[in-house]
């Protein structure tokens, strides 16, 4: 009897031992995912400048650059503008590079360098921008478009011509950005037009 009795406290005090090693195991688990999913992104967020609302806001590493690229209506050419991303948030206007006879204003900043390729370039310009702002040009005479890394992003394809545009930087929290890439993704599920036009701009 004394011999089933000390088995049974042995199997209990098993079966106890493991389930607190269990549930420590988990609080572990639990407790790195909320941290994970509690840090924070820095991120190019663009929205028409009177919404509250970005249409994109996309996760950038500190000190990645980014540029808007846009097809100059006079000069019937391209100019691109070339923006840093400080660890502190702060977007800085590197350079330009163009292939237009600088009309407009603006371009006495940097120091103007040709390319072999007969396009120029305006270096050295290191230009706090609280925000980049500009009005969305048509398919034909502007054709906006944001460049981060190996993206393309056709600015058109999330808003109309003559819309003001904003970019800036902001702080995104990392469950925010799976929750809406989940949410994207049902959107785009439920729209295979927009799923199409996505994947061909991005």
């Amino acid at each position: 009897m004394a011999f089933f009795t000390g088995s049974a406290n042995r199997q209990y005090r098993d079966t106890r031992r493991n389930r607190l090693i269990l549930c420590a195991a988990m609080a572990v688990i639990i407790a790195m995912a909320c941290a994970g999913l509690s840090g924070k992104n820095l991120c190019v967020e663009v929205r028409q400048c009177e919404s509250t609302t970005p249409f994109l806001c996309l996760a950038i590493k500190p000190g990645a650059e980014f540029s808007v690229w846009f097809f100059h209506s006079y000069d019937r050419a391209f100019f691109e503008e070339h923006y840093q991303l400080k660890q502190d948030g702060r977007i800085v206007l590197t350079h330009m590079s163009f292939k237009s006879c600088l009309n407009g204003q603006g371009f006495e900043l940097g120091t103007y360098r040709s390319r072999p390729d007969g396009s120029a370039e305006l270096v050295d310009i290191n230009m706090d921008v609280p925000k980049i702002s500009f009005r969305l040009g048509s398919p034909d005479l502007a054709n906006h478009t944001l460049i981060i890394g190996n993206r393309r992003l056709r600015l058109l394809d999330y808003a109309e011509a003559g819309d003001m545009i904003c970019i800036r930087s902001s702080v995104d929290y990392r469950w925010r950005t799976i929750w809406n890439k989940v949410h994207r993704f049902i959107q785009q599920d439920q729209n295979p037009e927009l799923h199409s036009r996505s994947k061909e701009h991005t």
